[in-house]
């Protein structure tokens, strides 16, 4: 007889590192940006960045923008005014408390960061005891943020055919981090989404109801019976394991990562 998984989970701030030590930067490995500091006029790190359009957080101390450096969303949570709310069919979603910009951070996504094989003695658990519906999000470098049973409330964006919302991976004082970003103009009360665009192995597709005008109908493309593919693109944006969000984005080019789920 199979063993439910408690529909509780803990609050995260950060994320939980238990394989290894969170990394200290070096300041040789700092990267400073050339913006001009405020007393030349200087706009804070805006959208000329460097750093930014690297998708690298400015680090306290270097910075030329000093205390008036906007890029450092990560490290101050400047996240969106969200709340979690039933969300009919889907069960619970993420709806903004606020009117939200295209192109603004939103959260990051947060949990734990598991090493490769417990990211796989997780998933055969999870399988084991009948869960459908996980939290894995692969983070790059062998290492996968599972939000499961530990995370912030990113973990209740649901998926849609026409998504409001994007991953992008950013470099944070040395960390790969995961955050979530609006693709276009977000009105207050609007549930927030992101095309979680996973291929399924051997299960059948799951039914959406993200309600789109072009909706796909199913989460999950076509069959696939290979165990693992690596699919090399030069995009920003981040893709997704199957049956959860998770992607593995180098700041040049893009890996997707099809885990079997």
């Amino acid at each position: 007889k199979r063993r439910r998984i408690p529909a509780v989970w803990q609050l995260l701030k950060d994320n939980v590192l238990a394989h290894r030590k969170r990394k200290v930067q070096d300041e040789d490995d700092i990267m400073i940006c050339h913006c001009k500091p405020p007393w030349r006029g200087g706009d804070g790190c805006g959208p000329d960045c460097i750093n930014r359009m690297l998708c690298i957080e400015c680090v306290p101390g270097f910075c030329p923008s000093e205390e008036k450096c906007t890029n450092q969303m990560f490290s101050k949570r400047m996240y969106a005014n969200l709340e979690i709310r039933r969300a009919g069919a889907k069960g619970f979603g993420l709806f903004a408390l606020e009117d939200i910009k295209a192109g603004q951070f939103i959260i990051e996504y947060i949990g734990e960061v598991l090493e490769e094989d417990e990211y796989q003695r997780r998933k055969e658990y999870y399988m084991s005891v009948g869960q459908r519906h996980y939290y894995f999000m692969n983070i790059g470098n062998g290492e996968v943020i599972d939000a499961c049973r530990k995370g912030n409330i990113s973990r209740f964006i649901n998926h849609s055919c026409e998504p409001n919302c994007e991953t992008q991976k950013w470099l944070v004082r040395g960390e790969l981090a995961i955050g979530l970003f609006a693709v276009r103009d977000i009105p207050k009360d609007t549930e927030l989404t992101f095309d979680y665009n996973f291929e399924r192995y051997g299960d059948k597709p799951m039914r959406c109801y993200c309600g789109s005008t072009n909706c796909r109908k199913f989460i999950g493309g076509m069959q696939v019976v290979a165990r693992a593919i690596w699919v090399v693109t030069c995009r920003q944006d981040l893709r997704n394991f199957a049956y959860c969000p998770g992607q593995d984005s180098g700041l040049i080019g893009t890996k997707r990562f099809l885990a079997l789920a």
